[in-house]
């Protein structure tokens, strides 16, 4: 048997217990919370797809009125910054920051938490 929603599943388990005379008040009161849960985990999934239509479309009007390709980032061309890379002393994990953060000599390891201090004279490879 197959189902298009949990909805389905949930007003089809109820059917089940109601008609199979099982007059439980627990059994019974517990899947017809199953059936409202089920009916509002799919009214979630229907509006969530839809926020996601506008999104996209909200995207594509953005893209469109600033002129971006997919190569291209939001914001001032001539403004980018150079990134570096290192790897965490602590858990050899890649970390790339951009070179503003030479500026404050720090950073945190996104991976393990670990304060790192960075020198000015870092090259990009190291």
């Amino acid at each position: 048997m197959s189902f298009e929603s949990l909805s389905e599943k949930s007003a089809y388990l109820l059917g089940l217990i109601k008609g199979r005379g099982i007059d439980d008040e627990i059994t019974t009161l517990v899947a017809e919370i199953l059936n409202d849960m089920a009916h509002q985990v799919d009214d979630m999934g229907r509006d969530l797809d839809e926020i996601s239509d506008h999104l996209d479309d909200i995207d594509e009007e953005i893209e469109f009125i600033a002129g971006d390709d997919d190569d291209e980032e939001y914001g001032d061309d001539d403004a980018e910054e150079e990134y570096y890379s290192m790897t965490c002393p602590n858990c050899s994990e890649q970390i790339e920051f951009e070179e503003s953060v030479l500026e404050e000599g720090k950073i945190v390891c996104p991976a393990c938490g670990t304060p790192i201090e960075i020198s000015a004279s870092l090259d990009d490879e190291d």
